[in-house]
């Protein structure tokens, strides 16, 4: 950076914002990142209002997400995790860049908490009077898990449209208590029960965990018993990470896709209303084709695998 634009705040946070924004690769979302950082490092030294510290802090956890969705995405295609063109062996391999397997599961600690616990940090810090750091963000994220504090649940709009499909849900294999109030299944595994060592019977409705390998594991669980007979129809909710793996095995056995118009509204036990980076999915998996589309229509477009 020339000394002129680190003398201008505004306008290398603007950069950095437009960086990752236009960002189409990981070594464009580091890039961002190294920005953002370098504006946070002049916003201290200057003493910058607390909330332009707030501002940076938020792109470079924003930065730190993207490359967790990137890596993981990455993995799931079995590619070696490069920086750059996953295809191109002259890429560097985040090793070589010294990034280290621990921040690597920082990052994704902090994307499966999700923006709403990381605005929480910011936003706390900010109330206390005093600029907002990556601790506080660490100890927020970290003081979530386990708690039940950063589950998100489905809104009743598509509960409702779920019950109209499958008329009953028998089951909900990874859910929690609070969730089941709104779910309302006859009956749920949680996490001490250990949904994937047990059998999946009648009709299921199936949010599953977002983080690797998580998702992989429910939705090939997803898969195996609806194949071996014991679900007779199920709806499934994820992101629409079609470029993955478990995407193209739920595809493959599934009746019927339903591509959302728009992002899913998830919310938490207090009803905070979290902001998805990306658009969700919900599967279909029965003989009633027709009918869940007829239902979903309305949420989104829907398309038979083929």
């Amino acid at each position: 950076m020339s000394e002129n634009e680190v003398a201008n705040l505004p306008a290398l946070i603007d950069r950095a914002c437009s960086r990752l924004a236009s960002a189409r690769t990981s070594a464009e979302v580091l890039e961002a990142k190294a920005i953002a950082e370098m504006a946070l490092h002049y916003a201290r030294i200057t003493k910058a209002a607390n909330e332009t510290h707030a501002d940076c802090l938020r792109m470079i956890v924003r930065a730190e997400m993207r490359m967790a969705d990137e890596i993981d995405a990455g993995q799931e295609r079995g590619e070696i995790a490069r920086v750059g063109n996953p295809h191109d062996s002259n890429s560097p391999t985040l090793g070589e860049l010294n990034i280290p397997s621990q921040r690597v599961s920082e990052w994704r600690e902090t994307r499966d908490a999700g923006q709403e616990v990381v605005e929480q940090a910011i936003q706390g810090a900010l109330a206390e009077g005093r600029p907002p750091t990556k601790s506080d963000i660490a100890a927020h994220v970290r003081g979530t898990f386990g708690t039940g504090e950063n589950e998100w649940y489905t809104p009743d709009l598509h509960l409702q449209a779920v019950r109209d499909v499958l008329g009953v849900i028998d089951l909900d294999p990874a859910s929690s208590a609070i969730a089941q109030n709104r779910v309302k299944a006859t009956a749920f595994f949680s996490k001490d029960d250990d949904g994937l060592a047990r059998d999946w019977r009648g009709r299921i409705f199936l949010n599953p965990p977002y983080a690797q390998p998580h998702i992989a594991s429910f939705v090939s669980k997803m898969v195996s018993e609806f194949r071996a007979g014991r679900v007779s129809a199920a709806i499934m909710l994820t992101h629409n990470y079609t470029d993955t793996a478990w995407f193209h095995e739920a595809a493959g056995s599934s009746s019927a896709i339903c591509f959302t118009r728009g992002r899913v509204k998830f919310v938490d036990a207090a009803g905070n209303v979290a902001a998805p980076t990306q658009g969700q999915a919900f599967f279909y998996f029965g003989d009633n084709v027709e009918g869940f589309s007829a239902r979903f229509k309305d949420i989104g477009f829907v398309v038979a695998p083929a």
